[in-house]
């Protein structure tokens, strides 16, 4: 197993990495350290699991709520 120079990804990094939120060159330089990091691959793919899961959450939620506003307005009248 190849180790790293450059210090391990922070969580916040590691979480704007996710979130397709670092500038192209960060993310170029996150990418890079993802070459030779075994570590820092299994914590984005932690996170990458978890944005996943919270994304599919809140369109669970929006969907619910889309299809509950009918019945609230025939409710209303």
């Amino acid at each position: 197993m190849a180790r790293s120079l450059r210090p391990h990804l922070d969580a916040e990094t590691t979480e704007r990495y996710s979130l397709e939120q670092l500038s192209a060159r960060k993310t170029a330089e996150v990418e890079t350290h993802l070459l030779i990091c075994e570590s820092c691959r299994e914590a984005v793919a932690a996170s990458d699991a978890y944005v996943a899961a919270m994304r599919e959450a809140a369109a669970k939620v929006r969907k619910t709520e889309q299809n509950a506003m009918p019945n609230r307005r025939v409710a209303a009248r």
